[in-house]
């Protein structure tokens, strides 16, 4: 497209480069997306107790990036399954799968600010927020005393974690008391971790999904809140989810990821700004002339008037009578499907049934035309007489 004109290759090259070091160089923005992804180094990511986990809470750690079904078919037995997102609502075939995983004797954790769906339903559990913190700003959060955590075992009864309101706070507003046992509690006896065997599985659930984040983990006083919770996984083999992810990276799409980077999405747009304004500028001013087409005439009408004047300059009035005639025979064949040939008294009636003109008058019109077929010559006044019958004729015919 360029080939033609090289100044602006390198123009818009040069404006490439500038945008891409400038977006590069730039202090990036924090995010503050709440994703619980293992890669994560954002505030809410995992990354920091991921990485913590394996050799400290189990010998072995799996990465799960498949449904519970698949999951299940292959899982081994005595094994941890680790789900932290900021939703979890399973389908009918994700809750058969995971009661299956509890039956073989595996553990299930699921940390979550609120658990919808079948799930819930099943469980009899319902989840609410603390508080309302949405319309606050990061810095302001921060500053804020939200959640004070407190575990009911008796080594750490006496001790509290208290989190600031950037960590969202839900707690378990209905659950079966009698099924489930309340491990960790935090304000005015909310429950916040709640655990129930399930033949010969056991099932963690907790509503404070943002203890486990980097943000709370990294240098924070309150760690040990998630390496107590933690703890309750026993099994040697460890599986972190990454599939029931809100932020799941397998759903990523190219777009997607160009519009995530600050430096790919300035150049995305900077391609496409170009190629518009080259083809608004450079391609209209290159484009070929396009020829005039004189619209064709229709040349019948003017056919019509010159033979019509040769007749009426050569005062042949019978000749032009006698082609008014054939004409006007043709129309009444083609209109009333009947034969011209013998004009007699059957022919008049069908003529006047068929038209609905009164019957002398039709009568009079067809005479008139025979005595001007065997006629040797007629006058001008002749000719517009014969005319006058036969469009009147035509103006009142019922065809």
């Amino acid at each position: 497209m360029f080939k033609s004109n090289k100044k602006f290759t390198y123009i818009f090259l040069c404006i490439f480069g500038v945008i891409i070091a400038t977006q590069y160089l730039l202090p990036k923005p924090i995010d503050w997306s709440r994703t619980y992804l293992s890669k994560n180094k954002s505030p809410f990511g995992c990354y920091a107790i991921y990485n913590l986990i394996e050799g400290v809470y189990s010998q072995k750690i799996t990465f799960n990036n498949q449904t519970l079904y698949n999951l299940n078919n292959k899982g081994d037995k005595k094994s941890s399954l680790l789900i932290i997102n900021d939703n979890v609502n399973f389908n009918k075939s994700d809750i058969t799968s995971l009661y299956n995983f509890l039956e073989k004797g595996n553990t299930v954790f699921i940390a979550s600010n609120k658990f919808d769906g079948i799930l819930a339903d099943s469980l009899h559990i319902e989840t609410d927020y603390g508080f309302n913190n949405y319309f606050y700003s990061i810095d302001s959060l921060i500053n804020k005393t939200g959640e004070e955590i407190k575990f009911t075992a008796k080594n750490l009864s006496q001790k509290k974690f208290i989190y600031s309101q950037l960590a969202n706070a839900t707690y378990f507003s209905h659950f079966d008391s009698t099924r489930f046992k309340i491990l960790a509690y935090y304000q005015n006896n909310k429950a916040c971790l709640i655990h129930t065997k399930l033949n010969s599985g056991h099932l963690y659930l907790m509503s404070i999904p943002d203890v486990f984040t980097n943000y709370f983990m990294a240098n924070n006083k309150n760690k040990d809140a998630a390496y107590t919770t933690i703890s309750y996984l026993k099994n040697k083999n460890l599986i972190w989810d990454e599939y029931y992810k809100t932020f799941n990276i397998t759903n990523y799409s190219f777009l997607k990821f160009v519009f995530e980077s600050d430096e790919l999405y300035a150049a995305y747009l900077l391609i496409i700004f170009t190629i518009i304004f080259y083809m608004i500028f450079e391609g209209r001013r290159r484009q070929r002339a396009i020829p005039i087409l004189i619209k064709p005439t229709n040349s019948t009408l003017e056919f019509v008037n010159v033979v019509s004047h040769v007749y009426y300059n050569s005062k042949n009035h019978h000749g032009i009578a006698v082609e008014r005639i054939k004409f006007f025979y043709e129309n009444i064949r083609k209109k009333f499907n009947i034969s011209t040939i013998e004009i007699n008294e059957l022919f008049i009636n069908e003529i006047t049934e068929l038209s609905g003109i009164n019957k002398k008058l039709t009568s009079q019109l067809f005479t008139y035309c025979e005595k001007i077929k065997i006629a040797d010559e007629i006058t001008e006044y002749d000719l517009i007489e014969l005319n006058r019958q036969i469009h009147n004729f035509n103006k009142n015919s019922l065809r």
